[in-house]
């Protein structure tokens, strides 16, 4: 009896192993379907369930992008190292690292693999050059602006001037134009509804108080002093931080042009087609 069980049981593990559905050749086919599906984490994964021998750079190099595009960096940072160095898909490989870094914003990393690990690599230098601009690095940047073509170089200079001389307004004026003219720090920052709004209601909170006192309402006239009073300090403040959060999105535009164009480069890295 017991012979009859274990015999049963090696056959069922004999069936499991050679299952033709389970077999390499079939959970590839598997895997690249995922894979053009942009069912990105399960193409990974069944990948990953292929044996050793068979976990070619190609398969190598779609683990690690189906994992760099989910967000998991750290993975896939590992699957683009492990690719042979006379791989014809290294120089994608490494480009696709380069992107992970400028993205997290790790400018030790993506230093060190365009100036000391692949200091030949023109797409790699432009996207240091994009990255000086994004963390305003201008010393780094205008010397370099001639690698890019002449269209991009007309872009990237108009950021570049941009980051230089940007288009910010102070916040002292701002302060002091709304103490003189309350209001007019506000238009000052191009918020200009603010602005009419603040000038319009301290001055008539000024005129009634000024209009009572001169009739003896004491107590009115001091309630709308304490109310002109509390919008023109409140102004004040108003137009300072109208100011911040006026440059806060000249810095926001700028970074998000800056992000459009590479995007619309694709950070300077040729798209492999492997779903036809």
């Amino acid at each position: 009896m017991l012979r009859f069980f274990l015999t049963i049981l090696f056959s069922v593990t004999l069936v499991a192993q050679t299952n033709p559905l389970k077999s390499d050749e079939n959970r590839k086919l598997f895997a690249d379907h995922l894979y053009c599906q942009q069912d990105y984490l399960r193409a990974a994964e069944e990948y990953e369930a292929l044996s050793k021998m068979n976990l070619s750079d190609t398969i190598l190099y779609k683990i690690g992008k189906s994992y760099s595009i989910i967000g998991n960096t750290h993975k896939a940072l590992n699957y683009f190292s492990s690719i042979q160095s006379n791989s014809s898909l290294l120089k994608n490989a490494i480009l696709e690292s380069a992107r992970i870094f400028y993205l997290a914003e790790d400018s030790n990393s993506l230093d060190k693999l365009v100036n000391d690990i692949h200091p030949s690599s023109v797409e790699l230098k432009k996207l240091l050059i994009a990255f000086y601009l994004k963390i305003n690095h201008l010393d780094k940047v205008n010397n370099d602006l001639f690698l890019f073509d002449d269209d991009d170089m007309s872009i990237l200079k108009s950021l570049y001037e941009r980051r230089k001389n940007p288009a910010y307004k102070s916040e002292t004026v701002a302060g002091i134009l709304s103490a003189i003219i309350p209001g007019s720090g506000k238009i000052y920052t191009e918020n200009f509804g603010d602005g009419i709004t603040a000038f319009i209601l301290t001055g008539i909170f000024s005129y009634l108080a000024y209009d009572n006192f001169k009739h003896s309402h004491q107590f009115r006239a001091y309630l709308f002093s304490g109310l002109a009073a509390g919008f023109y300090l409140g102004n004040i403040y108003g137009s300072v931080a109208s100011a911040q959060i006026f440059n806060a999105k000249v810095n926001f535009n700028f970074l998000n042009e800056l992000t459009e164009f590479l995007s619309s480069k694709n950070y300077f890295i040729n798209e492999i087609e492997f779903c036809k």
